[in-house]
C-alpha cells in the first residue's frame, strides 16, 4: 500500500508543479506585491487545511507579513492586503462562502487552494465559478483517496499534504521575487 500511495503521491505533486505553475507565480506576485505595499497576508484554511495556516504563521519558513484571517474583521482589510484560502475542495461551501464574502465587502487579493473536482462529484448545492470568486485558483489535484482497495473504496485522501505543497510553491516563489527587491 504505501508504495502504491507513494508513488500517487509523487505523481500529484509533479502535476501541481506542472500545471499549476503559470497560477502560483500569479498568485505569488500579487502576495509579493501586499508585502511590498506593507499590506498583510491573512491565511484561512478550513478543516485539515489548518495546516497550512500553521506552516505559514508558525513554520520554520513563516510567510512574509503572514497573520491569521480569524483574528481580523472583514471591515479592517485593506486593498493592499491578501488572503489565501485553503480547503479540500475549491467547491467547499464554506471556503466560497467566504471568498464570496470578500468578493462583496472587501478590495483585496484573493488566492483560493483546494482539489478541482469534476462537476458530477460536486456539491449539489454549491453552483459557482470558483474563477469568479478568486483573484487565482490553485488546484491541489487532491480529490480521492490514492490506494484503491478490494471493495472499491479507496484510503489515503492526501488533501493537507498536496494543500502545503501548493503552499511551499507559492512561499518559495514569492520569497524569489522578494529577493529581486531585497538586493
Amino acid at each position: 500500500m504505501l508504495k502504491i500511495f507513494s508513488t500517487q503521491v509523487a505523481g500529484l505533486l509533479k502535476s501541481i508543479s506542472d500545471k499549476e505553475e503559470q497560477s502560483i507565480e500569479e498568485a505569488s506576485r500579487l502576495l509579493a506585491q501586499s508585502v511590498l505595499s506593507e499590506g498583510t497576508v491573512y491565511f484561512k484554511g478550513f478543516d485539515e487545511m489548518e495546516a497550512v495556516v500553521s506552516e505559514a504563521l508558525f513554520g520554520e519558513n513563516k510567510f512574509r507579513a503572514g497573520a491569521n484571517f480569524s483574528d481580523v474583521a472583514l471591515s479592517d482589510l485593506l486593498p493592499v492586503d491578501s488572503v489565501v484560502v485553503a480547503s479540500r475542495f475549491l467547491d467547499d461551501e464554506e471556503a466560497v462562502s467566504l471568498c464570496s464574502e470578500l468578493r462583496k465587502n472587501v478590495d483585496c487579493n484573493v488566492i483560493l487552494i483546494g482539489g478541482r473536482r469534476k462537476d458530477a462529484e460536486m456539491d449539489v448545492n454549491v453552483n459557482v465559478n470558483v474563477e469568479e470568486l478568486a483573484d487565482i485558483v490553485i488546484d491541489t489535484k487532491a480529490v480521492r483517496g490514492l490506494v484503491p482497495l478490494d471493495d472499491g473504496s479507496r484510503l489515503g485522501f492526501p488533501s493537507g499534504l498536496t494543500a502545503l505543497f501548493a503552499y511551499y510553491a507559492l512561499f518559495l516563489t514569492t520569497e524569489e521575487i522578494l529577493e529581486e527587491y531585497d538586493e
